[in-house]
């Protein structure tokens, strides 16, 4: 099989899974949505890039009788759906990393159920996704396929400068974060320290106390070198459904990170009472009562993070993917 890959967060070098496959019998394509010219950059809305980069691999699946159309995140997944259905219907269509912030609503919702009826799977990275996106889309729960979150151990910036002196705590990430509860947290905390790395809507508005230090796109292996520096990172989700922080909490476990992580069924398939401390959500008091016992019980942090990082080392192993695209192979080339 040929798989398209269309995505529009990576660039035209990235090859997805081709650099852990050696099947001669898959190939993979990347058509790349990233903004390729001025007119691109400019126009925002609709997402131009997206749609040159789906038009591009719905013609190349048209063209060819063993292309399977890869669709990387929903949006890009519901532009390439309602290109294929017009222009090359016969393609097998993979909703790769099916993963929302915010579930679409109204219109969008309505088009997404549309659209979504055309696809032929789905893959989610937590199981409590399954259920919540067959239901909200009209969908049977069996067109959707359960991976967790895979990725090789981040890298780390050799030599950063740290943002303190003294020990802190860290958080990372902007995907479905309640930073407003941490920073509440902290300031329970006062003599407690706290490196934020974010993206801005996801700290906007919100008043840290002066014990925290907050800081927005930067280069991610300086963001693991923060994180990495920590005496642990905490991982404040905004529900106990939330599932986000997939990203985030593998690459942690893999680099053997201690983690203070808000109790959710969208991230169970990755942590528990034995290799994480889980706090309810919502609940400052709580998160602050984690952070200072993970500072001050070192030791236990550290066995945590050990054990963590021999599921992640195993469940987290890229092979998983390639293992789930050669039985796609098998699948369709029945």
């Amino acid at each position: 099989m040929d798989y398209l890959n269309i995505s529009d967060l990576t660039g035209p070098e990235w090859r997805f899974l081709e650099p852990y496959c050696d099947d001669p019998a898959l190939t993979w394509q990347v058509f790349s949505g990233r903004p390729s010219n001025g007119v691109e950059r400019l126009v925002t809305r609709p997402a131009l890039g997206r749609y040159r980069a789906c038009l591009a691999a719905v013609w190349a699946a048209r063209r060819r009788r063993d292309a399977v159309l890869v669709s990387h995140l929903p949006n890009v997944s519901l532009a390439t759906a309602a290109l294929a259905r017009r222009l090359a219907p016969a393609a097998p269509h993979v909703a790769f990393a099916f993963n929302y912030t915010r579930v679409p609503t109204g219109r969008r919702l309505a088009l997404s159920r549309d659209c979504f009826r055309e696809i032929r799977e789905f893959v989610v990275f937590s199981r409590h996704e399954i259920a919540l996106y067959a239901d909200l889309f009209g969908l049977p729960r069996d067109r959707f396929h359960y991976l967790p979150w895979a990725m090789e151990v981040p890298e780390v910036a050799a030599g950063a400068a740290l943002p303190f002196r003294e020990p802190y705590f860290s958080a990372i990430g902007g995907e479905g974060r309640d930073y407003a509860v941490l920073g509440e947290a902290m300031r329970q905390l006062p003599e407690a320290r706290l490196a934020i790395v974010a993206r801005p809507a996801s700290i906007a508005g919100i008043a840290f106390p002066d014990n925290v230090r907050v800081f927005t796109n930067l280069p991610t292996p300086l963001t693991w070198a923060i994180a990495k520096g920590s005496l642990g990172m905490a991982v404040p989700l905004l529900s106990d459904r939330t599932p986000n922080g997939h990203v985030t909490l593998v690459g942690a476990q893999l680099l053997g990170i201690p983690l203070v992580v808000t109790e959710s069924a969208g991230v169970a398939d990755y942590v528990d009472g034995q290799t994480v401390a889980l706090v309810p959500a919502g609940e400052a008091e709580a998160m602050a009562q984690a952070l200072s016992r993970l500072g001050a019980d070192a030791e236990a942090a550290r066995t945590r993070a050990a054990r963590a990082a021999i599921r992640a080392r195993d469940q987290s192993d890229l092979s998983h993917w390639v293992a789930y695209f050669r039985d796609l192979d098998r699948r369709l080339s029945v």
